[in-house]
């Protein structure tokens, strides 16, 4: 079996950008592309040069993993962004993620909490990494944009600030095309992960010393966990085990990343394999809680 990565690009950030110019502040989440138990460390150039495929504003990989090896025995680190591992598609026929984004930033001293919606798919001969037409895709009955190489993708947008609502159920209606069949799937049932809040109220971080981010409370319902940080320079990365509610990042990782605007993440995700008509299709929940940060 297989399961799905991605990587964040100069797509989010533009969305975001566009979002804060709205008068919000939140960075939609995508996966980060990784190789199982090491971090990479990727410059934002070099994340764009390495897209499998462009999303409307954000992108995605696929990459190998044996889902019964989730759980990494250690997270090695690596500065070279070089070694960034190429894209790797998954097996099964299709992919179906819904991410659910969870996003605090201070403005002018004052806490905004921003919850976030998308959704992203992708159908075909995955191990080729060949993407094939599907139809009409929509969410709980909002529509993915088909793009040129036909990955498919729901963007907020400045008259959808937050997307689409996953609170309850997550209705997939797959239209079909070709050999790719039409169906219907509730993600709902297989839940997203819990996790509670970023633990802490900071707003800085100092980089000459290591960062411990975890959660205020256990993580629950997650096959693994992503813990990110990102800077204006580089994003760091470590996937841990579905339980893990605390990682720290090392002074010469968070150095590593810039000074600046920065953005931190945990995002536990889960995953399962559903047969719709004949085909493997891979879905994907994923919740992720971030936290606008200033690293000094």
């Amino acid at each position: 079996m297989k399961m799905i990565r991605g990587a964040v690009c100069e797509g989010c950030y533009r969305a975001r950008k566009s979002i804060e110019h709205q008068g919000q502040n939140t960075l939609p989440r995508v996966f980060l592309k990784h190789t199982r138990g090491y971090t990479f460390v990727l410059t934002k150039t070099q994340s764009m040069k390495k897209l499998l495929f462009t999303l409307a504003t954000a992108g995605i990989f696929f990459a190998s993993c044996d889902k019964k090896t989730t759980t990494p025995n250690n997270n090695n680190t690596t500065n070279n962004t070089n070694t960034t591992p190429s894209p790797v598609p998954g097996s099964g026929d299709g992919a179906i993620v819904s991410i659910k984004s969870v996003t605090k930033t201070t403005v002018s001293g004052f806490p905004i909490t921003t919850e976030l919606g998308t959704a992203v798919a992708v159908f075909g001969n995955l191990s080729g990494g060949s993407y094939t037409d599907a139809g009409t895709i929509t969410v709980n009955s909002k529509t993915l944009a088909k793009q040129a190489n036909n990955s498919y993708v729901y963007t907020p947008s400045a008259t959808d600030i937050t997307g689409i609502d996953l609170s309850g159920a997550i209705n997939w209606n797959v239209g079909g095309a070709g050999s790719n069949p039409a169906f219907t799937h509730d993600a709902s049932a297989q839940g997203f992960p819990a996790a509670s809040d970023i633990s802490g109220s900071f707003t800085t971080i100092n980089s000459a010393s290591d960062f411990t981010l975890s959660t205020s409370g256990s993580v629950t319902g997650s096959d693994s966990v992503y813990f990110q940080l990102s800077g204006p320079s580089a994003t760091v990365l470590k996937r841990m085990a579905g339980n893990t509610s605390s990682v720290t990042f090392t002074a010469a990782e968070v150095q590593s990343v810039g000074k600046g605007s920065g953005v931190v993440t945990i995002a536990p995700w889960n995953w399962t394999v559903q047969t719709k008509a004949g085909k493997q299709i891979n879905v994907v929940n994923e919740l992720a809680l971030t936290r606008v940060v200033t690293i000094e």
